[in-house]
């Protein structure tokens, strides 16, 4: 083969495997937008939850239906995968970020006894909270007064990419467990 077509194939492949790999960076909820503020009024980098496996859904304060149920779960899930001995990180994002204030995440880790360092719970701005849904896969739209949305609790790879999903809230959780 020519050396000019050997290296046009070369080429081709290199920019091929780039865009892939730029797509995939993309789409990894790690590379999520931002800027994303913790509990403590901190700004929070979704980077240093790559390398784990981290279970993510989505919730906002005011909800006591889905919302309700999706942290329960979460809450069930943290503890069987601590008695399981499963290094897991798990990160609650805000639906409504004109309500979800560091301090009401504050206030709800206090009430529900969830002070553990696996634990993020996360405010974003508006374009920040639509991209993260996206990413997630969890629809939610607004209704009048209400934000209504998905059942969704995902488990994310150490590279961002969503491995499992619990969409029903009747499923077992020990299902995201890695």
């Amino acid at each position: 083969m020519p050396a000019c077509r050997w290296r046009i194939r070369s080429f081709v492949v290199t920019v091929t495997l780039l865009a892939c790999l730029g797509q995939a960076l993309a789409q990894s909820v790690y590379h999520a937008k931002g800027p994303w503020i913790d509990d403590q009024g901190h700004l929070f980098a979704l980077a240093n939850l790559q390398g784990s496996y981290t279970v993510f859904t989505m919730a906002y304060g005011a909800c006591r239906r889905v919302c309700s149920t999706s942290l329960r779960v979460v809450e069930n899930l943290h503890a069987l995968a601590r008695e399981r001995h499963i290094a897991l990180n798990f990160a609650v994002i805000g639906l409504e970020p004109d309500d979800d204030k560091p301090s009401d995440w504050a206030a709800f880790r206090v009430e529900r006894k969830l002070q553990f360092d696996d634990f993020q719970f996360l405010s974003g701005d508006e374009a920040a909270t639509t991209d993260m849904a996206r990413r997630l896969g969890l629809h939610y739209w607004h209704y009048g007064e209400h934000t209504m949305h998905d059942f969704r609790i995902v488990l994310v790879s150490p590279e961002g990419r969503i491995v499992r999903k619990m969409e029903f809230f009747d499923e077992d959780p020990a299902m995201l467990l890695p």
